[in-house]
């Protein structure tokens, strides 16, 4: 099970990364890109990341979580600033900043649904999982390739990015096995720290960049168009 658990989520980010660079040739509009990528990122958050720490294990688990993730943000990204190899001080620079932090964070994110895999007992349930895990990568893919291909990463940077950001769900499928479906709280509050993680993210690393460099009308707009992408595709899957 670890290993479809990390073949459908590394499939998922490779097919996302796949995406983002064939649209590469529109990436000189990085305003256009970033917002359309702030509003998927907000849109996952809302319409299906926020929903599914809720409904595991209530509001207060989910307020705690995300509290904690923006903390550890503001941490990474002061520790990242004060060291020299991480100092932005060109845009190639910013966008592998960008990228770590959201491996990160998408990491994080992956070893709950993992433990939600590893403990359930359901064979159609499982099923219903790993296509989840799938297709709920792809954007996260898109998301997280966008400023990578934009620092000019090559294709085996992208595979190992991917296979360390899926290797979190194997774990997480091992932990499931071990710990069973009886803790719910620590699930949610891991995928709430990847809320506020994401969320810190979205809004100092990828929307207000594009908001001082460009129209503040058209990165709002392609904002509300993404969130209306991620929308019809959290519907649709």
């Amino acid at each position: 099970m670890w290993l479809l658990g990390f073949l459908c989520t590394s499939s998922g980010i490779l097919i996302g990364g796949a995406i983002a660079w064939a649209f590469r040739g529109i990436q000189k509009k990085v305003d256009v890109i970033y917002g359309l990528c702030a509003g998927i990122i907000l849109g996952l958050i809302c319409f299906e990341i926020i929903p599914e720490a809720i409904e595991i294990s209530g509001w207060l688990s989910t307020v705690v979580g995300f509290s904690i993730g923006m903390l550890i943000f503001e941490v990474l990204h002061r520790v990242f600033h004060q060291k020299q190899v991480f100092k932005t001080t060109t845009k190639k620079e910013s966008y592998i900043l960008t990228g770590v932090i959201l491996m990160f964070s998408f990491s994080i994110h992956n070893i709950p649904m993992g433990i939600i895999l590893g403990a359930n007992e359901e064979a159609d349930f499982t099923m219903t999982l790993l296509q989840t895990l799938l297709f709920h990568s792809i954007p996260e893919g898109i998301i997280l390739f966008t400023p990578l291909i934009l620092a000019g990463i090559n294709l085996l940077k992208g595979l190992l990015i991917s296979f360390i950001v899926s290797i979190p769900v194997s774990l997480g499928v091992l932990m499931g096995g071990f710990l069973g479906y009886n803790h719910q709280t620590l699930n949610t509050i891991l995928i709430s720290i990847t809320i506020g993680i994401i969320f810190m993210v979205t809004v100092s690393e990828i929307l207000y960049p594009a908001l001082i460099q460009s129209s503040i009308f058209k990165v709002l707009l392609c904002m509300v168009i993404g969130i209306g992408i991620i929308g019809l595709y959290v519907k649709a899957f």
